[in-house]
């Protein structure tokens, strides 16, 4: 049921005072200034990005390629069709920026090769290596439409198009084309307005051996074969407007599955070579029921002519390119889980990323588990998982969801993002009621599709059918800072019978411009004999403190806050009423979520008969989901007893879904838990992922006799392994050997890996295994470490040279000398990633003293030093002088 939230109730007038009094946050949405503040986030330079100008606007992209891939090379002729959107005024009537504008047109295009322009009326072009800039001779008339033709070429691409082939990569790798552009990385192959407000219709014709696949965006046109039969050209069209980072196209000799149609929606699944027909269904094979699920929920059909997916190494997550996703290798470990294929009509990020991760919750809430309470446990787990980790980045910093200030875009793919914005989505709809939300979701997608939008558009959307004026909580929620932090306490009189808890909001800060937030906050008292009692503490924006009381005959049994997950908040501290409220609160509470916040404040609190009663309580508990987090709260603890019960917690485990995480939570020194894990292990029927977490669980021990289990992990190829999942867990679990044995044999694992085909993960996990252990070791043994990781700047592997930059982070001091080699190897990776990297570079020049500030620091600390001692010097010649003439004194005195 819906929560009884403030904002319904409110009259005309008392919206309009509300909001006045919130001005301020209508100005931080307004003003570029107000997002200074961004520590943590965002360099202090970092400036605001606006979309583009739009009078000439690319409307449809023709690709023709033809790829070689031994090359790792494709040459293309890539036709825009360019339409201008207004009426240009006959010089001098039109201003020199309306002119310019009318005229010519930049695309991103970075390190292309045998630039060649040609088109209608071209006056010419200009490319540096990251810019094309096409100049016409006249200017466009509105609504007129011209043509030109960018011919170019593109070896071993920084990013975007990522080619395989065993002359130069992964032998197993097979041989394979394919693109990843999330967010700007289009630009690395493609002639285009890289930005996401720019959307075009698209052609391919992709050229390649006849023997291979070719996919696209769209649906297909006609395959052609050439004369002597050796190549064949493969042809889509997708007739709906798609931005850059969506365009896809994957060619190659993969691994194919059809499934059946969805709606009469074609749908296939493929993969390099080496994945296996089975791998690759399993993991996408509720794609068929997802579809359907997902047309009815959100009462639109699908737009697509057909979904295919497929998984690569080079895929960094999940892409939901338009009828073709892309995903990482990851994904063939598990069954896949929803991602929307709707929500792609937008310009700020959270539209779309949020509303994917959202929507995963929605699949959870109304697919996931046998009953309509399991179900509702499931996904009530799964956004306050998804709310933890939004939490735990705020740890760092804090950003309004709707944020243009940033150093790169890709930043902007956080937690505040996906969990964050998911978690605001929810509250949206707790507001207005599924009878209002999905009708209004619906129009918004049916309105707004394959157009640009932004957060206004759909606010006027949820504004219209509900009613209500949305402003305050948009202005709040999506852009502002933070979220509620409460402090909580329970009351009960006896005299009066009333039951109260009374919240109060911590987070406020004005220099930060974090607000007190606006909401209703239902409180749920529940008796020895189940009744239960319901009432709400309401804020309204101006008021830190709030209270929920209630009358209610005797002392309720248990209490529990927010008991339907409606709100998104943490808590300053925990929430303590009385042990015995707590213990029956964790044991019979109505909400997964309040059963596992009283099980946390018993458990961190608990002494011995507590201890006791809350393994009793454990070993009676239903839900995986619930005993994962007992187990995460007394591994904390780490006394005798809690470990007992820790370890007796993980060994009931039956549920395949948690017990990775469970045994995960062993990763902490003790005789037991070594006891413990080895006895784990030794089961048969362990999934990857279980056995991977156990050997960080016994690598963590340090017992010298488990060094030859984990090298056996490592080495013996015939104990059960995907994706080299165990062997990458044993190679980093080594690292925590704090050895020079352990250092020499990770130096020798990485003389053989960085030239061997093999996982890349495997070769980027001996990297931070390195890094692990180089504090560790003499210095001669770390400058080795250090040199070794420093050559992985420069691999094939993107995954291996980001990796060798986090890895030479982590070592810090010893390291700093290399930050000129990082900053040598920052073209070889995509200007997405190089903000980190600058960082890392600068934190480096800091500890080894090279940074300019502290150079400057050190030089002038050198100067006070020379003076000193000058001064020094002059003081102890003085004093010297001043003892030479008392003798001389002393002399002539005795001479006298």
């Amino acid at each position: 049921m819906p929560c009884s939230c403030a904002h319904h109730r409110m009259s005309d007038e008392t919206l309009e005072a509300v909001e006045g009094r919130h001005s301020l946050l209508v100005q931080a949405r307004n003003s570029a200034d107000d997002q200074h503040d961004l520590v943590g986030f965002a360099e202090p330079d970092a400036r605001t990005h606006y979309a583009p100008n739009m009078v000439l606007e690319p409307v449809h992209i023709d690709v023709h390629a033809d790829f070689d891939f031994g090359g790792a090379s494709a040459k293309f002729a890539v036709t825009h069709t360019v339409r201008c959107n207004r009426d240009v005024p006959a010089a001098p009537a039109a201003t020199p920026a309306i002119a310019k504008a009318a005229s010519q047109l930049k695309l991103h295009a970075v390190s292309f090769d045998d630039v060649e322009v040609e088109g209608e009326l071209l006056a010419g072009f200009e490319y540096d290596g990251k810019e094309l800039h096409i100049q016409w001779a006249a200017p466009f008339a509105k609504d007129e439409e011209r043509h030109v033709t960018i011919r170019y070429s593109v070896t071993k691409p920084v990013s975007g198009l990522f080619f395989a082939h065993p002359s130069y990569d992964r032998e197993s790798y097979g041989e394979y084309v394919v693109t990843d552009h999330e967010t700007e990385r289009a630009r690395y192959w493609l002639p285009t307005v890289d930005e996401p407000t720019v959307r075009t219709k698209l052609s391919f014709a992709l050229t390649a051996p006849a023997h291979m696949h070719a996919y696209a965006n769209g649906a297909l046109v006609g395959e052609e074969e050439s004369e002597d039969g050796s190549k064949k050209t493969t042809k889509y069209h997708l007739d709906f407007p798609c931005p850059s980072y969506l365009i896809c196209m994957a060619v190659g000799d993969f691994t194919v599955v059809d499934d059946r149609e969805a709606n009469g929606v074609p749908i296939k699944y493929f993969g390099p070579k080496a994945h296996q027909a089975e791998h690759i269904l399993k993991a996408f094979d509720s794609t068929p029921a997802m579809i359907e699920w997902l047309s009815t929920r959100v009462g639109t059909p699908f737009p697509w002519p057909k979904y295919y997916q497929f998984t690569a190494p080079f895929i960094g997550g999940a892409m939901e390119n338009i009828s073709l996703v892309s995903w990482g290798d990851f994904v063939t470990m598990d069954d896949t889980h929803a991602r929307d294929w709707k929500f792609r009509i937008d310009t700020h990020a959270w539209l779309k990323e949020s509303w994917a991760t959202y929507i995963e919750g929605v699949w959870v809430e109304e697919n996931h588990g046998a009953t309509p309470e399991e179900r509702h446990d499931n996904a009530r787990l799964y956004r306050f998982n998804d709310q933890e980790r939004y939490i735990s980045e705020t740890q760092r910093y804090l950003r309004p969801v709707v944020c243009r200030k940033y150093d790169h875009s890709w930043n902007m793919f956080d937690m505040t993002t996906y969990p964050g914005g998911g978690a605001r989505i929810h509250m949206l709809r707790s507001l207005l009621g599924d009878a209002v939300f999905w009708p209004a979701v619906s129009a918004y997608l049916q309105r707004y599709a394959g157009k640009t939008v932004e957060t206004e558009d759909f606010k006027r959307v949820m504004e219209e059918f509900s009613g209500l004026n949305l402003t305050l909580f948009f202005d709040q929620w999506f852009h502002s800072k933070g979220y509620p932090i409460f402090k909580a306490s329970f009351q009960y009189d006896a005299d009066r019978k009333v039951a109260a808890v009374t919240i109060e909001q911590t987070q406020a800060d004005l220099k930060k411009r974090v607000p007190l937030f606006a909401m209703d906050v239902a409180v749920e008292f529940a008796t020895a004999d189940g009744t239960v009692y319901r009432t709400v503490a309401q804020f309204t924006g101006d008021n830190a403190r709030a209270q929920a009381a209630i009358a209610i005959p005797t002392k309720p049994a248990r209490v529990e806050i927010d008991p339907d997950g409606h709100q998104l908040f943490g808590f300053a501290e925990d929430f303590k009423p009385e042990q015995a409220i707590l213990l029956s609160t964790a044991k019979t509470g109505r909400d997964v979520v309040n059963r596992i916040r009283a099980y946390r404040t018993l458990i961190k609190d608990a002494d011995f008969a507590t201890l006791r009663k809350i393994q009793l309580a454990a070993a009676e508990e239903t839900v995986p989901g619930v005993r994962k987090e007992i187990a995460r709260a007394l591994g904390k603890l780490r006394h005798a007893p809690a470990v007992a019960a820790l370890i007796d917690l993980v060994r009931r485990e039956t549920s395949d879904e948690v017990k990775a995480e469970m045994y995960a939570t062993l990763r902490f020194k003790h005789a037991a838990v070594r006891t413990a894990v080895l006895e784990l292990l030794a089961q048969e029927d362990l999934t990857y992922r279980q056995r991977a977490a156990l050997l960080g669980s016994l690598s963590i021990q340090r017992h010298d006799d488990d060094w030859a289990t984990l090298v056996q992990h490592y080495e013996d190829t015939s104990i059960p392994d995907h994706l080299a999942t165990v062997r990458t867990a044993a190679l980093t679990a080594l690292g925590d050997f704090r050895t020079p044995e352990a250092a020499q044999y990770l130096l020798a694992q990485a003389a053989d890996l960085m030239h061997a085909d093999v996982h890349d993960k495997l070769r980027a996990a001996v990297l931070s295994a390195l890094a692990s252990v180089a504090s560790w070791v003499n210095k001669p043994v770390r400058d080795t470490i250090v040199e070794v990781v420093a050559e992985a700047l420069t691999d094939r592997a993107s995954v291996v040279r980001s990796r060798a930059v986090g890895a030479l982070a982590a070592i810090g001091q010893p390291a700093a000398s290399y930050a000129a080699a990082i900053e040598a190897a920052v073209p070889l990776f995509a200007e997405q990633d190089r903000p980190r990297i600058r960082k890392v570079i600068k934190g480096l020049r800091k500890a080894g003293g090279s940074d300019p500030a502290v150079a400057g620091l050190t030089k002038r600390v050198e100067e006070l030093e020379k003076l000193v001692r000058k001064l020094e010097a002059k003081s102890l010649e003085r004093a010297e002088e001043q003892a030479r003439a008392k003798e001389a004194a002393k002399e002539a005195a005795k001479d006298e």
